[in-house]
């Protein structure tokens, strides 16, 4: 099925292109986990939508489920391996596989210059948004095994691929950085079983979380960096993943696609 470019906001990308696929989404209480599962069960997946934020992930699944997505919201900390066991294990339950991984689970509490970054502060930025990607793609690959095959989608940043960007601290970009790698050796060493992983990196993208940090200075900053001319959506950043978890990007592994309406090509 071709694909059909839509305006932000549409998310009518290639309807129904996942029929009976069985997705899990870390980090979905909000931003652009929630918009991908949205894309996701309008594409006719089946959905697991999984955060440390009860409240907020109950949400998620209670206007999937309003919609008439077939939905659970499981409570995890996808930062302690026994939490990812269980995690994947009631999600298979539950959806009767795995076909599809997104990590979206990742952030800051606030940005720091480097001398002021703390043990603490780093241990926690990397376990969040590292250590949490391993941990997840380590425990779904024997429910994609027995599927034969799957998609793995990580979410990186324009912060791993240049510093020029300013956006982010040194712990978060050197995790996100990391992440790109990670998904590299992933994708070669699970190839054999029909497997591909690849990352998605996108720019400032105007979740309510970044609506609630962003100033009008650096907001306007961050738009006249971009060559588009605008920030990016939820949806401009869930279509590109919606893609990598379909049929047509069945070629693609290993790689990281950018998605920041230009502005890595001039940092």
């Amino acid at each position: 099925m071709p694909l059909i470019l839509n305006e932000p906001g549409d998310r009518t990308i290639m309807t129904r292109q996942l029929d009976g696929q069985c997705a899990i989404i870390t980090g979905s209480a909000g931003g652009i986990a929630v918009a991908t599962a949205h894309a996701f069960a309008e594409a006719g997946a089946r959905v697991v939508v999984s955060d440390i934020d009860r409240s907020g992930v109950e949400k998620t699944a209670d206007a999937l489920a309003n919609r008439g997505a077939i939905v659970k919201a499981i409570v995890s900390d996808v930062t302690t391996r026994s939490d990812v066991t269980r995690l994947f294990a009631e999600a298979a339950d539950f959806l009767g596989g795995i076909d599809i991984l997104v990590t979206c689970a990742g952030g800051y509490h606030a940005y720091a210059n480097f001398e002021d970054i703390t043990e603490d502060d780093w241990d926690h930025v990397i376990a969040l948004n590292l250590k949490s990607v391993f941990l997840c793609c380590q425990a779904v690959v024997p429910f994609m095994r027995k599927r034969g095959g799957g998609r793995i989608i990580n979410l990186g940043s324009l912060a791993g691929r240049s510093t020029s960007a300013g956006t982010s601290p040194a712990h978060y970009a050197s995790a996100k950085a990391a992440v790109s790698m990670l998904t590299q050796y992933i994708a070669k060493d699970l190839a054999s079983y029909g497997i591909t992983a690849n990352t998605v990196a996108p720019s400032t993208t105007l979740t309510e979380r970044v609506k609630k940090l962003l100033t009008p200075e650096k907001k306007e900053l961050f738009t006249k960096a971009t060559p588009l001319g605008r920030l990016a959506e939820p949806d401009d950043i869930s279509g590109i993943i919606t893609f990598l978890a379909g049929e047509p990007s069945r070629y693609i592994t290993g790689t990281t696609i950018d998605v920041n309406g230009g502005r890595l090509m001039l940092v």
